[in-house]
């Protein structure tokens, strides 16, 4: 039986009257603490994080300035509009602890050893767009970018990061831009928040920071395209010992913020391929971190068909149905993509 480990740190003090990332995003999946949707499902306890691990990718004057925005009680410190409360400053190092938690884990596990080597850290505030001197886009502390900087000093010699919320991971982005132990790739819709993620943006990294703009009604076809033509050659040259996987669910057709028409099929497809590569190049060490997702019935069932696919159960529920948008052809995307980071698909896949 497949084990997958899970911590959930819904931070119900850090909330906004009418903001789309709210606690109540994780209403429908508290039921699960009591009784996991799939055999194989443990929930681990987690503690918050220290400033040690913040410090490991964020400056000490952010940490600084985040804790005087605080304290200043509930207020928004960006556009976006990012806002904090008197408590969020505890709720961002308990997000970050959530994911510490299970990356520390899976990093000594095996499936060879029937060891738990996935895990899902459903937690909030998100951290995708946080860089190393600012929060900013809903984002605090960038809880993948800590937990992926943590692993590296704990001996890990090769990172890779998937990120498939609609919006570009720029802060994860930036924090590794010369970092040429950890790989990045993003598929993101263009256009929207926070305009960055061109298709040619990080020619100075070929092989390590990729991105994947994608159109208006995308759909579920872009998985089986990324994971063919992208990520498994990519994995297979970039030899990552872990990967991660920034994971917002705001690209569903149901989200209020975006538009790219993928449905929860599509992400339990997706799911399966990334645990797929997982085993194949990581030794099946990966783990998803929650981002975004702001329609909270289609959140709650995308997370669990992820979970089904981890946990390799039979069922997900899928009210919202199929999306009825038509595919859109990005073959030539692919094949740009392809061609500047030298990519080709191994001849047995």
């Amino acid at each position: 039986m497949v084990t997958v480990i899970c911590t959930f740190v819904d931070s119900p003090a850090h909330k906004m009257a009418g903001h789309p990332e709210h606690p109540q995003r994780f209403n429908l999946m508290k039921a699960w603490l009591e009784k996991p949707p799939y055999k194989g499902i443990e929930w681990i306890e987690s503690v918050p994080a220290i400033n040690e691990d913040i410090l490991r990718v964020h400056s000490s004057e952010m940490l600084l300035s985040l804790r005087i925005a605080c304290s200043m009680g509930l207020h928004e410190i960006d556009s976006a509009p990012t806002f904090v409360t008197g408590d969020s400053f505890d709720a961002a190092f308990a997000a970050v602890g959530g994911v510490l938690t299970l990356s520390r884990r899976i990093q000594n596990g095996t499936r060879k050893m029937d060891e738990a080597t996935r895990g899902f850290a459903i937690v909030r505030p998100p951290g995708h767009h946080a860089d190393s001197d600012e929060s900013m886009g809903f984002c605090l502390f960038n809880n993948t970018a800590i937990a992926v900087a943590d692993a590296l000093t704990k001996g890990l010699k090769k990172i890779a990061i998937i990120d498939f919320d609609a919006h570009h991971g720029n802060g994860t982005e930036s924090i590794f831009w010369d970092e040429p132990r950890v790989g990045y790739f993003s598929l993101h819709q263009e256009r929207i928040y926070p305009g960055s993620g061109f298709l040619d943006e990080a020619r100075h990294a070929k092989g390590r920071i990729i991105n994947l703009p994608l159109p208006l009604k995308a759909g579920d076809t872009v998985f089986a395209d990324v994971c063919e033509k992208i990520l498994n050659p990519w994995l297979a040259e970039f030899h990552p010992e872990m990967l991660f996987v920034s994971a917002g669910f705001d690209g569903h057709f149901s989200d209020p913020l975006t538009s790219l028409g993928f449905s929860t099929q599509g992400y339990y497809q997706f799911a399966k391929e990334l645990a797929a590569l997982a085993d194949k190049y990581c030794d099946g060490r990966l783990l998803f971190i929650m981002e975004g997702g702001y329609a909270p019935l289609a959140l709650s069932e995308n997370i669990q068909a992820v979970l089904c696919a981890l946990a390799e159960g039979d069922s997900y529920p899928n009210s919202s149905g199929n999306c009825s948008y038509k595919p859109v052809d990005i073959d030539e995307r692919i094949k740009k993509i392809c061609s500047l980071h030298d990519l080709k698909i191994p001849s047995i896949l």
